[in-house]
């Protein structure tokens, strides 16, 4: 399942997006977006896809994006009801630029560069912030503003949230990185399910061997082999939920793994299941 990207529309006179969505059951595909984003579930449940994370949502569920963070809500098939959700999406810079923004905003802005990963809240903070966020749809302008920074701000404060995202998932790289990684990550995307060698990747970054996967560990955090099987291990992660009538041996060898064993051994270090047992668990229901 391959992340599209959304745009996000600002109405005139915003500087951040803010909706209300009532509709049969959450219609989004995976996507993603260079937006931060705050979202409450108010009614509906099934399972949350975040980065490589998946977990179950109820009414109730808060979690905070990062920017470019692959993210998508899933009704079980059958849901039968109204998915209910308020979504806030506003830029990563919307305080000011890194490094500038105001000192009464820094416990905001650790909040923001925590979320890179996704963060879920619950308890006390989950529930005031939930209780402003019903607030904000009726709200106009400067209202609205002082609001949601308020919510942000007592999130931060608490210090509140739990990361949902592997380190090695979330997008940490500088813009400057962006047009290399780019090309080297659409080149893994593409050929995750086949072969997929070190040495293409380097040559499409413009870098040696040895240079390239020094680079690719410092930025992303991982060897390049270890990248490769995290893409795989996660696009089976989500077959497994989404594809109940495939077996894990079809859902192995169409992510790329020819040998059951190997993938066995990857797939429970990964995620700390074998794959029979990660499906119960994950069964929509």
């Amino acid at each position: 399942m391959l992340a599209q990207r959304e745009k996000v529309s600002l109405n005139p006179g915003e500087s951040f997006a803010c909706r209300e969505f009532r509709t049969p059951r959450f219609l989004s595909p995976l996507h993603f977006h260079p937006e931060c984003e705050l979202t409450l579930i108010e009614a509906s449940h099934g399972l949350r896809f975040v980065g490589d994370s998946i977990e179950r949502f109820e009414p109730g569920d808060l979690v905070l994006l990062g920017p470019n963070l692959p993210h998508y809500w899933n009704n079980p098939p059958e849901w039968q009801g109204v998915a209910h959700s308020i979504v806030v999406q506003f830029k990563p810079d919307w305080l000011g630029p890194p490094g500038r923004t105001a000192p009464e905003f820094a416990g905001v802005a650790r909040l923001l560069r925590r979320a890179e990963r996704g963060l879920c809240f619950a308890g006390r903070p989950a529930e005031d912030a939930a209780a402003r966020m019903r607030r904000l749809p009726a709200l106009e302008a400067l209202p609205r503003l002082l609001l949601l920074l308020e919510t942000l701000h007592d999130l931060g404060e608490a210090e509140a949230g739990r990361p949902l995202a592997s380190v090695g998932h979330a997008p940490v790289f500088s813009v400057a990185d962006q047009g290399r990684l780019a090309k080297v990550l659409d080149y893994i995307d593409r050929n995750a399910a086949g072969v997929v060698r070190q040495t293409e990747a380097a040559r499409r970054a413009g870098l040696s061997p040895a240079a390239f996967s020094r680079y690719f560990r410092r930025k992303l955090g991982h060897t390049f082999e270890e990248f490769v099987n995290e893409v795989r291990v996660g696009r089976i992660c989500r077959a497994l939920v989404d594809q109940p009538e495939r077996t894990v041996a079809e859902i192995a060898f169409a992510a790329g793994y020819n040998n059951l064993a190997n993938f066995n051994r990857q797939f429970r270090r990964r995620t700390g299941l074998p794959p029979r047992q990660y499906r119960q668990k994950h069964q929509l229901g």
